[in-house]
């Protein structure tokens, strides 16, 4: 049977978050990736985002790292987060719905450290540590596909994504939505540079198909 788009297995957050933890630990620089959220809490459902964080040695450690997840699981899509340089960002794979995003970000070992202290943005969180172990660096900094700098569609793309799965556990009401929409639509007009590996159209034609989807479907049942 085919897993329905708008209501993925609750298996499969899981299912991706281990494919990058075997993609990380291809690569000698990361010494530990720690999943954390409702996967590591082990209470999110099939709409789960995978949210990560990977300590790496060495200046080009990050890249080293960032390739190695994309020779294993090939990007659709990657942008910024508001408060960290690529390439961490939030990442959209080939092959895997636009609910399924994943949430990386690099750190030395230190930073890692302070982060399993302390949470992020002094928040706790619930981790669960996948690998554990020396990391080695070296020089060089690979050429990285699909790494870009925009801010404001990524934003949208997941503002979007993220009220749309809200929705759909009960947890949010419509009326925000096509406002959310609209302003996916317009952050898509404004992109200004699509880097090589990126695919856009493909990410945006998924999540407007999945808005119209799920708007027939709040249709169907009586939604005004």
């Amino acid at each position: 049977m085919n897993e329905d788009p708008l209501f993925p297995y609750r298996t499969t957050p899981r299912r991706i978050a281990l494919d990058v933890i075997e993609a990380l630990a291809s690569c000698p620089a990361v010494s530990r990736v720690a999943i954390f959220g409702s996967l590591s809490a082990e209470d999110h459902d099939g709409w789960a985002d995978v949210d990560a964080f990977c300590a790496v040695e060495g200046p080009d450690g990050a890249w080293q790292a960032a390739a190695a997840l994309r020779r294993a699981m090939p990007i659709r899509w990657h942008g910024l987060f508001s408060d960290l340089p690529a390439p961490s960002g939030r990442h959209w794979l080939l092959g895997e719905s636009v609910f399924h995003s994943l949430d990386l970000s690099f750190d030395t070992p230190e930073g890692f450290d302070r982060r399993l202290r302390e949470g992020i943005r002094g928040i706790p969180i619930a981790t669960t540590l996948h690998i554990e172990r020396p990391g080695v660096a070296s020089t060089g900094r690979p050429v990285v596909d699909a790494v870009t700098e925009e801010y404001d569609f990524t934003h949208a793309l997941y503002a979007l994504t993220k009220g749309m799965k809200d929705y759909l556990r009960g947890a949010e009401a419509w009326d925000a939505l096509p406002e959310r929409m609209a302003a996916l639509d317009a952050a898509f007009k404004a992109l200004r540079h699509r880097p090589p590996g990126t695919e856009a159209d493909d990410v945006m034609n998924e999540a407007r198909t999945l808005y119209y989807s799920l708007f027939m479907e709040r249709s169907r049942y009586g939604g005004e």
